[in-house]
């Protein structure tokens, strides 16, 4: 996500303001110590079955004999062994959304239970997040088969004739990775390692507390002497228990001369098939969200304007788009690798979701190898190793550690996650933009020596992948880890030396959009030479793979976006490579349509000119980034005032996805799913007016409470003429979306 931090101090003021007003039942924050157990035997919660068989298997649940039924009564998912006033809920439904017809205070639902390696329970609570009553609860619901392989997921080491599996299962056994060249022909077979995490080697709450799971077991193994560009099936499995996975394929490293294809994506993150609820990491972090107002309340619409401008942090439904459309990619078999550069699960301290996550991505990961770089909500807390933001808790207290356990990746040690791979005719340099990155840092040192030793003559192509952006058209730019500091950052340190080098392209994602750049050098776009060869990178940002769209573009448009697409709808990227031609797709994932292409061509024999890209770098004396007369105080209104522009941010990306559009209908497609595209729509509306006649001169220096850069006069002139631009800019940019044919 582009902002955390910065985000949160808008949305205090914001729930300060909505909170002033008259309250209906305002409780208390919800913190597992204030749930109070008060048994009401007249309830009574039945389950379908106390055994799933496999991972994802359905288990109904029933409640009877509620009295009175309330808006606030919900039903939620706790790990059994637990105690409830110590944990948090897995995920939830509001009951009175699913209560039987004719039979008030009765229903059912059906809940997706995975192997989560511990029991799951039902509880029934009351008051919702409020008075959190514990009236009633269910049997315990136990996994049949705790060694069946979960999560299968292949990545490459630094060996191209390797090719690594990890996997899941509930206990240390004796696991194994059988591999070969046919489906009944799997001759090889080699031992896999067995490891795991613990609550104590991660960070900080909630990640080591409240949210807390063990993980289970994690197997992993390497099938090694494999051919290049070639398939190979396997199965993993432990002998222990006798069981295996079902046999999947993947297409081994690719060789110099050989064409690829790959998908690459970022800011996927998970959602819950089942039409629950999932728990937000905030709920356990910032009190002041944690107020719960009944439904239809003028409280819980500004809750929920809230919520949803934290782009719904536990429920990135454009996943329900984007995770079918990555799965029927994958399903041809056709694609060497994926590239997921950060915000991989978006569980932050909530361990069962890295759970929905591996099983989500398990029919793309187990067939395509996947690779990936860390982003802000695997990475970011004040005790991560080496950290680049001091003061950033975006991981939830994980600080990398599920990230890099999880999906074992060939970085250059077990702290520093940065690492490089040849893949056919690219080489791929893989940073870390959470941890140090500036002239002293082990990271940089890595970057030189890696670009100084690529062969060009093997790998004609280099691309770098990262999770932040070194060019964007985000407004975000005040805060240490806002957008566009650590852009300008990622420029003075990187960009000369990227050009030097001649890197083709950069992916990245954390800004929730797609946007590429001219080929481009010092904001000034540099075109192409007389063979048709860029004389500068490309970078591209691919952050609409799941989390809710961030449209939140300049008023002015930068120079390195000048006649070049930025584009606010869920999607992913495909290329497609040869030695003399770099094809770049962007899709829009609700029907597969090509939104973007780009076509890079070197001809046959290219060699780097390192004096041409020096004398480019010295002659290059750029363009200045756009900094409008006002701009500073819409900087302090963005970063420390006032969420107009940011509810403006929410309408303009549910105009792409409201009510009537293809979209729209996915993603409210479950009958349980209680906020609509419409209804937040009109949430964001409502907050706005309400908040609106608020903003004064007076109130403007209240809210402050310090010394304002310039007048409040002065203030909200600056924020009349920027959000005017700005939503000119966005009805210009929806306006250009067109969904009639989907």
């Amino acid at each position: 996500m582009r902002m955390c931090r910065g985000r949160l101090t808008l949305l205090v003021v914001l729930a300060a303001v909505a909170l002033a007003a008259p309250a209906a039942a305002r409780t208390a924050p919800f913190l597992p110590r204030n749930l109070l157990s008060t048994p009401d035997t007249s309830i009574v919660i039945e389950v379908s079955t106390n055994h799933i068989e496999y991972s994802g298997e359905y288990v109904n649940v029933s409640w009877s004999g509620v009295a009175s039924p309330a808006a606030t009564d919900m039903l939620a998912m706790y790990l059994a062994d637990k105690d409830p006033t110590t944990s948090l809920p897995m995920k939830y439904i509001w009951t009175s959304l699913s209560e039987s017809a004719g039979a008030p205070g009765s229903g059912s639902y059906s809940f997706q239970v995975y192997n989560y390696y511990e029991p799951i329970k039902f509880l029934f609570l009351r008051g919702g997040f409020s008075n959190k009553s514990l009236v009633a609860e269910s049997e315990p619901v136990t996994a049949g088969n705790p060694q069946q392989p979960a999560q299968i997921k292949l990545a490459f080491t630094e060996d191209p004739s390797e090719m690594r599996v990890t996997w899941l299962t509930q206990f240390e056994g004796a696991p194994f990775v059988r591999y070969g060249l046919a489906e009944d022909e799997l001759d090889a077979q080699v031992p896999a390692n067995v490891t795991t995490y613990t609550a104590a080697d991660l960070c900080g709450a909630p990640a080591n507390s409240t949210g807390w799971k063990a993980p289970g077991m994690i197997n992993s193994g390497v099938m090694a002497d494999l051919e290049p560009n070639t398939r190979y099936y396997y199965v993993v499995g432990d002998e222990a228990a006798n069981t295996t996975s079902t046999v999947s394929s993947f297409i081994s490293a690719p060789g110099p001369d050989d064409a690829v294809k790959l998908l690459a994506f970022a800011d996927v993150g998970q959602y819950n098939e089942d039409g629950t609820k999932g728990f937000g990491y905030w709920y356990d972090t910032y009190g002041l969200f944690d107020e719960f107002y009944a439904i239809g309340t003028l409280q819980y619409t500004a809750l929920q304007a809230v919520l949803v401008t934290l782009s719904q942090q536990a429920d990135q439904d454009g996943t329900i788009l984007v995770y079918p459309a990555l799965i029927e990619e994958a399903s041809t078999g056709e694609y060497h690798s994926a590239w997921h550069n950060g915000d991989v699960s978006y569980a932050r301290g909530m361990a069962w979701q890295w759970d929905t996550f591996g099983h989500l991505m398990e029919p793309l990961s187990s067939r395509v190898p996947t690779m990936y770089s860390p982003g802000n909500h695997e990475y970011d807390w004040p005790t991560a190793h080496d950290s680049q933001f001091a003061e950033a808790i975006d991981s939830g207290g994980e600080c990398g550690v599920p990230y890099k356990m999880r999906a074992p990746m060939p970085t250059v040690s077990s702290d520093d996650l940065f690492y490089s791979i040849d893949h056919g005719p690219i080489h791929f340099l893989q940073l870390n933009t959470e941890a140090r990155f500036d002239e002293d840092s082990e990271q940089y040192k890595f970057v030189v020596r890696d670009l100084l030793t690529v062969d060009r003559s093997k790998t004609p192509w280099v691309v770098v992948g990262f999770h932040r952006m070194m060019y964007t058209d985000a407004f975000d730019g005040v805060s240490e880890a806002s957008a566009q500091r650590v852009a300008a950052e990622m420029r003075g340190v990187f960009e000369a030396m990227f050009v030097y080098f001649g890197v083709d392209m950069t992916w990245q994602g954390h800004n929730h959009v797609y946007q590429r750049t001219c080929p481009v050098f010092n904001n000034t776009c540099v075109g192409y030479d007389k063979e048709g060869v860029a004389r500068g990178p490309i970078h591209v940002t691919m952050g609409h793979a799941g989390f809710m769209l961030s449209p939140s573009y300049q008023p002015v448009e930068a120079a390195a976006y000048a006649d070049t697409p930025e584009l606010a709808f869920f999607g992913y990227c495909r290329a497609e490579v040869n030695r003399t031609h770099f094809n770049l797709q962007m899709l829009d994932a609700l029907n597969q349509t090509v939104r973007d292409e780009i076509r890079l061509y070197k001809p046959l024999g290219w060699e780097l000119d390192v004096n041409a890209t020096q004398a480019l770098i010295f002659d290059t004396p750029g363009a200045p980034f756009t900094d409008n007369p006002t701009n500073a105080g819409f900087k302090y209104i963005i970063s420390t005032i006032f969420p107009k522009l940011l509810l403006s941010d929410i309408v303009g990306a549910l105009s792409i996805i409201g009510q009537g559009t293809p979209i729209y209908e996915k993603l409210n497609a479950h009958p349980s799913r209680p906020i609509s595209a419409e209804f937040m729509t009109q949430t964001a509306q409502s907050v706005i007016d309400f908040v609106t006649p608020l903003v004064n001169a007076t109130n403007l220096q209240e809210i402050a409470g310090a010394a304002l850069p310039m007048s409040a006069e002065a203030i909200m002139e600056s924020f009349d003429w920027v959000a005017s631009a700005w939503k000119g800019r966005i009805a210009e940019l929806v306006g250009a979306q067109d969904y009639a044919e989907a």
